[in-house]
């Protein structure tokens, strides 16, 4: 099971966004959950954002932290780190991203961009991710090398 957790609301992207969540089957079915922005601006926006999104991670949740500093992987690569793992955990922070704690939590800090995404274009990219992994898995043609 594949769930993200991500801050933010909805946005004109979720239609597509709901569109390659519904092609996701069996072990890459994925719920996505968002959590408002929080009110707050600065250190206290990043602890208090941090915070609701522990609240919706398991201690046996293998979490991937999508920040531009983390590292790149292939898509094989991310095809095998998920498939390597149940019950991934995919965090999109928000505008000031996560508190230490919450970085310190993640199994393994993921960049989609070495530039900075909104959160929304990262939700998208991240979900067709997830669906070209599973068709990779699946050895569907969608992926090509």
């Amino acid at each position: 099971m594949i769930k993200v957790v991500a801050i933010g609301k909805k946005t004109e992207y979720d239609n597509k966004i709901d569109d390659y969540a519904k092609r996701l089957i069996n072990n890459f079915k994925t719920t996505i959950c968002c959590i408002k922005h929080s009110t707050y601006s600065g250190n206290q926006a990043r602890d208090f954002e941090s915070n609701e999104i522990f609240k919706k991670i398991k201690p046996s949740d293998f979490v991937v932290l999508l920040d531009e500093r983390g590292g790149q992987l292939t898509n094989i690569e991310l095809c095998k780190k998920i498939t390597n793992n149940s019950n991934v955990v995919f965090i999109v922070g928000g505008p000031y991203g996560v508190n230490e704690h919450l970085r310190k939590r993640a199994n393994f800090m993921l960049s989609l961009s070495k530039l900075v995404l909104p959160y929304e274009i990262s939700r998208l990219i991240l979900i067709e991710q997830i669906y070209r992994t599973q068709e990779i898995f699946l050895n569907h043609p969608y992926h090509h090398e």
